[in-house]
């Protein structure tokens, strides 16, 4: 995989984070082995900018851009960004077995931000707080519904230490890219991740006696609403747990935890590396 940035245009962080989680999240949701001829992430709020993959070759071509790639593709230039603060315009060539077999690139959208979008709209009965000071968050929480399915719904709870929002940004990446290889169909008993420098800790797990049975699709879109319904509008960053609910039933749990450096889990270091 090459990177090519041009720094004359430049991104904020967390815009590139939300719009690498919408796209991520969107792959979660595909076959890991399916043929990718374009994937772009939707409209994620207020951002201004694309994500994009593209597959020149032709559907008889022996070597094929797959979900599997672009998973580990975008992980991969994630880091790099994040590494080097490269927030910027980036175009990436991708082979596989020495044939190249597509392109990626994240530039701007050339639309202004459109307001709250489809995820701004989440139903949040807490008002916004403070950032946290002197590193700790507040204690408080509240819930948040899922317009999309209305029938999800996250209780969550503040406490303790401040994160980083770049731990807990790789943190969530990583974990839904952990779920990606998984039928979105297949239970879920358990979720582990960790971000790259391992400062942010994320452990999902299915709740015994459920009603609805909680799957690898379920924790993605856990994980998503979490940081685009909770995490971004309200701009804290620290531990927080969450219980996860289906028809106001209990199905799954969420713990984001400020960690010492050092990994719980498994994660995607291997697959990000072909």
């Amino acid at each position: 995989m090459t990177f090519e940035f041009d720094s004359r245009v430049r991104f904020s962080p967390i815009a590139v984070y939300q719009t690498a989680i919408q796209l991520m999240y969107d792959l979660a949701n595909k076959a890991w082995t399916e043929n990718v001829y374009m994937a772009m992430a939707e409209e994620v709020r207020g951002t201004n900018l694309l994500i994009v993959f593209i597959n020149p070759s032709p559907p008889t071509a022996a070597e094929q851009l797959k979900v599997m790639h672009c998973v580990a593709a975008l992980y991969r230039s994630v880091v790099v960004m994040t590494d080097g603060l490269l927030f910027c315009n980036l175009k990436s060539q991708l082979s596989v077995r020495g044939t190249e077999v597509g392109a990626m690139s994240v530039t701007p959208s050339h639309d202004p931000p459109r307001g709250l979008g489809r995820i701004g709209s989440l139903i949040n009965n807490v008002s916004t707080t403070e950032d946290p000071v002197d590193n700790v968050v507040g204690a408080d929480g509240g819930r948040v519904i899922d317009p999309e399915k209305p029938d999800f719904t996250i209780v969550y709870y503040f406490f303790g230490k401040a994160i980083q929002s770049k731990e807990v940004s790789m943190a969530i990446l990583e974990a839904i890219a952990t779920a990606a290889p998984f039928d979105s169909g297949v239970e879920c008993k358990e979720l582990l991740a960790v971000s790259k420098d391992g400062g942010c800790s994320i452990i999902i797990e299915s709740v015994a006696g459920g009603k609805t049975l909680f799957t690898y699709g379920w924790a993605a879109r856990a994980l998503k609403v979490l940081y685009q319904g909770i995490l971004v509008p309200q701009k804290r960053w620290g531990d927080v747990v969450l219980t996860l609910m289906y028809k106001e039933a209990r199905f799954g749990e969420m713990r984001m935890l400020r960690t010492a450096a050092g990994r719980i889990g498994g994660g995607v270091g291997g697959v990000a590396s072909e």
